[in-house]
């Protein structure tokens, strides 16, 4: 089979090491292309790499451009991420067959982009229901590069993701004033100065530190450190920090975002972007040094592997061509 992932972002994020990690293990019984920009072609490691020049999604050069590319590559199917490159295709599909499979990686407002490839796959039941067309959930993964088991010194609650008002980091440092724990949170983004005011407004420099996003190898060393990793987002399509820390052996509370509800009991979870919600999740677990999610752990090694995951997308690969 022959599948092509197209995905145009300047940055190398979420999506992006997605894109990377499930065309990899495709890569064992099928021949993948990855399309990206230029910007970002460096950082995935497939064998084949299109790169292309960003362009706006109604430019006739650029849909031209990749209308071509894609005819000459001639794949069985044409794997879209997100609704920029899903609407791409769509309108180049006026003029080349394609077999068309889109993912959506979050919850979405508009999803007409998403309604004219043939079946789209989105992370989690939320997601799903955002949308009005057909559609199966396969859920995110854990990093395969991750090791099964790590020395925990249990210095800190870690909190991991881009300093955008979508994650909540906001709320969550609200939510910390009469917590005793150190806070860590690891991430950039345009939220970075606003939450500086934030935690000196609230006088809880010597309680909460940002450090700035790192490589894989280098948050491995803030999972080893970490007693409990909370979810603090507003919207979320995962996420997949979650995932990470369940398989890493790290306990996890979260708000009800993308697949959480359907990982996490009730007691664990607090109302998305709701202050007094999520500050009574955490006043009753950031001190809990007892908290047993063995069962959770587990639970999530076996159904969130890419392994798990990614048969399920090569399965639908294969219904949609003999259909």
């Amino acid at each position: 089979m022959k599948i092509i992932h197209l995905v145009l972002s300047d940055v190398f994020a979420g999506i992006e090491q997605h894109v990377d990690e499930l065309s990899i293990f495709q890569e064992t019984s099928c021949d993948v292309t990855v399309m990206c920009n230029y910007s970002i072609a460096a950082k995935f490691n497939n064998k084949n790499i299109e790169s292309l020049s960003n362009f706006n999604r109604r430019s006739p050069i650029g849909l031209l451009k990749l209308g071509l590319k894609l005819k000459k590559l001639n794949a069985d199917i044409i794997h879209t991420h997100g609704s920029k490159t899903t609407e791409i295709v769509n309108f180049i599909k006026k003029f080349i067959k394609l077999n068309h499979v889109c993912t959506v990686h979050g919850i979405k407002n508009n999803t007409k982009a998403y309604e004219k490839a043939d079946i789209a796959i989105a992370v989690s039941n939320l997601a799903k229901e955002s949308l009005d067309t057909n559609s199966v959930v396969i859920k995110n993964w854990w990093s395969p590069a991750l090791p099964d088991n790590i020395v925990n010194n249990n210095k800190f609650i870690l909190a991991v993701g881009r300093l955008e008002e979508v994650k909540g980091f906001d709320l969550l440092i609200k939510s910390w004033k009469d917590v005793n724990e150190s806070l860590v949170i690891v991430g950039s983004g345009n939220e970075r100065h606003k939450l500086d005011d934030l935690i000196e407004q609230n006088k809880l420099e010597d309680k909460i530190s940002i450090i700035d996003e790192v490589s894989p190898d280098k948050l491995l060393d803030y999972y080893k450190n970490a007693t409990l990793l909370v979810i603090s987002s507003r919207k979320e399509g995962g996420p997949r920090v979650a995932l990470e820390a369940l398989h890493l052996k790290i306990p996890v509370i979260s708000t009800m975002v993308g697949h959480m509800a359907d990982i996490l009991p009730l007691e664990l979870l607090a109302k998305p972007d709701d202050e007094e919600s999520l500050t009574a999740l955490i006043k009753s677990y950031a001190d809990d040094k007892t908290m047993n999610q063995d069962s959770i752990f587990r639970y999530v090694d076996e159904e969130y592997s890419l392994n798990a995951q990614g048969n399920k997308i090569l399965k639908v690969y294969k219904d949609l061509l003999v259909s």
